[in-house]
């Protein structure tokens, strides 16, 4: 499957990698320039969206978006290159105080209404199910499938 983005994937994800270029970052410029950023993620991502990405430099900027909306990933949180995420998508942590987000590695397929919770790692080249909830780790090239998830790649 070749991965291109439909233009609302291209918008988030444009206003994403605005955002990261100068979250943290000393200067006049870019503390304008991040000002602008959160006015467009709350009107673009949070308003039109209902999403949540939120600037990280563990959060590549080689991401696909597909259907974007209700996806929440927490900043914490580290995604690779040549991620899929889908519509209504949780990355992040199991509560507040706890800052043990997921690792998400390269070409991971993320299914609809997917949940990826707590300090885990899912391999390269996995596929995750729609609406599947993640808890635990598992290696390179999984199918995850379920509540909770199993792997059912053979």
């Amino acid at each position: 499957m070749e991965k291109k983005l439909d233009k609302k994937g291209k918008l988030l994800l444009s206003v994403f990698k605005f955002g990261k270029k100068h979250v943290n970052k000393a200067g006049i410029y870019h503390k304008v320039c991040f000002a602008f950023y959160k006015i467009m993620n709350f009107v673009i991502g949070i308003i039109i969206f209902g999403s949540e990405l939120q600037p990280s430099q563990t959060i590549s900027g080689n991401i696909f978006l597909y259907h974007p909306y209700g996806i929440i990933i927490n900043s914490a949180s580290q995604i690779s290159d040549g991620c899929v995420i889908r519509q209504q998508v949780t990355i992040g942590n199991k509560g507040i105080g706890n800052n043990d987000c997921p690792i998400i590695k390269e070409n991971v397929e993320i299914g609809a209404g997917a949940k990826i919770i707590g300090a885990i790692t899912i391999g390269k080249n996995s596929k995750i199910g729609a609406n599947a909830v993640v808890t635990k780790s598992f290696p390179e090239n999984s199918i995850l499938v379920g509540v909770p998830a199993k792997n059912i790649a053979k």
